[in-house]
């Protein structure tokens, strides 16, 4: 969006034009990387082939699911269930093998996963959030919840964790020897923060899965490895930082029909800033209902231009006739179909950034592997990085 029309010509025509001749359907599909017949033997189809070679991450293999009683899982949406699933069997795989005896939750929230490895793995578990509120909602949920025979202790710690690095003190109280800690979807820094703070402490390991790449610092927090800075890595700035973090996962054809329309009015709306009021950079607008992509343009852009305060004499006629003219919609098409080929890169983009993650962690005396651990469709960030300390 930046810089437009000039960036439009980063992409080759022909792809473009391809692109165009296909029906939404096969549009839906390509969107989800699926190299369909009619674009076979076409570069566009051989760049595809490379994306998705370049993102490809194998299944967790020791991954497998431990059936616990519903009792376990009360509260928990179906997300998080099959996410605390697929990790609970292996760290509690680790403790048994003596790797670990503790592990520490970070942005632990209510504790649904600290009380599962806690209760049924036998774990001792320190839930780390800086949400008091949340830990409050925890702590009275222990007290009702079941606790079954040779469960452990959940923990509650308030902290700051991307922020009050300097507590050392407390800090080397909960990142012990063998304790083992353990992100979920830690955003943007916080993953580099907690693989620190397992480097500093000399801790057992963790497992970290990222998220909110574009909440990342391109000058500071990337890249992290010796490795990287040594091998002219790539400049990341905050728009692929951005398409790493939206390397979405599945989605419906009905999800695709919303996000084309979403982009279409966005598109709209800024097209219409540089014509009439001469504002060429991109300006952050926010997201709003679903519903109102789906009304009239001219409502939605009559609600943008008077969150800009940008005063205005257009009616809703002429906000439609804009949007509906033939120029537009072309623009709005060649767009999109520029979005999609973009997009092609976000996954590709995570896996780049996660790999320097694990260069690092080697260089720090880890033995590290990097993993798919959920399913895509309920957890598009499933990468998870589990690195264990060389004795």
């Amino acid at each position: 969006m930046n810089e437009y029309p000039r960036t439009i010509k980063a992409y080759p025509k022909e792809w473009i034009e391809l692109l165009d001749g296909l029906t939404e359907s096969e549009l839906f599909a390509i969107d989800g990387k699926f190299i369909i017949d009619k674009i076979q033997g076409s570069t566009f189809a051989k760049f595809m082939e490379q994306a998705n070679s370049l993102s490809t991450v194998d299944f967790q293999k020791n991954c497998q699911e431990i059936p616990l009683e519903d009792w376990a899982y009360n509260g928990v949406k179906k997300k998080k269930r099959h996410e605390i699933q697929k990790i609970a069997p292996v760290i509690s795989e680790l403790k048994k093998n003596n790797q670990i005896d503790s592990v520490v939750d970070i942005g632990g929230g209510v504790g649904h996963l600290s009380r599962v490895l806690a209760h049924y793995h036998s774990i001792p578990t320190i839930s780390l959030d800086r949400n008091l509120e949340f830990q409050k909602i925890g702590k009275e949920r222990l007290k009702k919840y079941r606790r079954i025979e040779n469960a452990a202790e959940v923990e509650f710690v308030s902290l700051n964790f991307g922020s009050d690095i300097d507590n050392h003190d407390l800090l080397a109280q909960i990142f012990k020897p063998n304790s083992f800690g353990l992100g979920l979807h830690t955003c943007g820094p916080l993953a580099n923060t907690l693989i620190n703070q397992t480097i500093e402490f000399k801790t057992a390991g963790l497992l970290n899965f990222g998220c909110c790449y574009h909440s990342l610092d391109p000058k500071n927090d990337f890249p992290l490895s010796q490795f990287y800075k040594s091998n002219n890595p790539l400049h990341l700035s905050l728009y692929s930082l951005t398409l790493a973090t939206r390397s979405h996962g599945q989605m419906t054809i009905s999800d695709y029909q919303t996000k084309e329309r979403v982009k279409y009015y966005r598109y709209a709306l800024h097209l219409f800033l540089v014509q009439y009021f001469q504002k060429k950079d991109f300006i952050e607008v926010g997201e709003c209902n679903t519903r109102i992509y789906w009304g009239a343009f001219s409502d939605y852009i009559s609600m943008k231009l008077k969150e800009l305060n940008i005063e205005h004499q257009f009616s809703e006629l002429e906000f439609n006739q804009f949007f509906d003219l033939a120029e537009t919609k072309m623009k709005l098409r060649e767009m999109w179909l520029c979005n999609l080929i973009r997009w092609q890169l976000g996954r590709t983009l995570e896996v780049y950034l996660l790999i320097d993650r694990c260069l690092y962690l080697e260089e720090q005396g880890f033995n590290v592997s990097i993993a798919q651990y959920f399913k895509e469709a309920l957890s598009p960030r499933n990468i998870g990085i589990l690195a264990l300390i060389k004795k």
